[in-house]
């Protein structure tokens, strides 16, 4: 009888431990196929590639991805026996990514002016990216898009999107100084302040009415004028004239005016190199002088003297600030 009970026990430990072993057999037979982790691309298909369970199993998955959005995403895999009980979980995470760089088409055939603004727009007919909206991008440059001065200048354009993607694009343009169309522009909104001419000698001349004291000129030589008038002791009326070629701004020629009615005038010339900072400028002497009026030169220079300097700033803020060129 005893004997019995010995190998009745012996006889159900044995089948626990085969229960036990085919579970366990069971559970180690339940596996992701693929890998753990997985990055994709935003916009691609994303295929689960699911799990490996035993027949008679019942898998149930939780969790979504949606390829369209960039983030991370995790997916559950819970297998259960047939009778509901829970074998194994498993869990695999889904990171939708950006690595595309932002595009771009270039813009042909531009020509850009000294003193004009410009934009973006003006070198690229289009820019965009895969994932992000045009006005999520972030766009950096080496130039505030103004030139002032003409010559070569190299243009770089950076656009990063919000995953930190970057495309550059580099060009070199040649920047044109035409004072003609830089005036058209800067006074496009003000035509009645240009007036168009030719001189009798058949030279073209474009000039701007500043205000009723204050005027600007170029002509196609190439000379610059810019003329203030003021009221005179020594006649009726006087001015000066700042005259120079662009780029030559430290060869100018100053000439004070001083006009009386009939047509009567006199006038005194003056060389001095415009580019310089001045504290004061006073002259000693006019270099020439045309003196229909017989004034008496030192009375011409002592009333232009006080003048002079604040026409020079008046002229050099116009051309920087007005006209949006370096003074040179």
């Amino acid at each position: 009888m005893r004997m019995k009970k010995i190998i009745g026990i012996i006889l159900i430990v044995f089948s626990v431990f085969i229960l036990v072993s085919c579970n366990t057999n069971k559970g180690e037979a339940i596996r992701l196929n693929g890998e753990v982790s997985i990055k994709i691309e935003v916009g691609e298909e994303y295929i689960d590639r699911g799990v490996i369970y035993p027949e008679k199993y019942v898998l149930v998955t939780n969790g979504e991805v949606n390829a369209n959005k960039l983030g991370k995403y995790e997916i559950k895999y819970s297998v259960y026996t047939d009778g509901g009980e829970i074998v194994k979980e498993l869990f695999r995470f889904i990171e939708v990514v950006d690595t595309q760089k932002p595009i771009y088409i270039e813009k042909n055939n531009q020509i850009f002016y000294a003193g004009f603004q410009y934009s973006i727009d003006d070198f690229l007919e289009s820019y965009s990216d895969n994932y992000d909206s045009k006005n999520s991008l972030l766009i950096s440059t080496n130039n505030n898009f103004i030139f002032n001065e003409p010559g070569m200048k190299e243009i770089e354009i950076k656009i990063t999107d919000t995953s930190g993607n970057k495309t550059i694009y580099n060009t070199t343009v040649d920047v044109i100084l035409d004072f003609e169309k830089l005036l058209d522009h800067v006074y496009r909104n003000e035509t009645y302040k240009v007036r168009k001419g030719v001189t009798g000698i058949g030279s073209s001349y474009t000039r701007i009415t500043i205000d009723s004291n204050t005027s600007f000129s170029c002509y196609d030589s190439g000379s610059l004028h810019f003329l203030k008038s003021f009221s005179s002791e020594l006649g009726d009326r006087a001015s000066i004239q700042i005259s120079a070629t662009y780029g030559k701004f430290d060869n100018t020629s100053l000439s004070y005016h001083i006009s009386k009615k009939g047509g009567q005038y006199s006038v005194g010339f003056i060389d001095f190199d415009a580019t310089l900072d001045y504290d004061s400028l006073i002259f000693n002497s006019f270099r020439s002088t045309i003196n229909n009026l017989n004034l008496n030169e030192r009375d011409m220079i002592d009333e232009m003297n006080p003048r002079v300097l604040g026409v020079l700033i008046e002229f050099k803020e116009y051309v920087e600030q007005t006209l949006g060129i370096k003074f040179k």
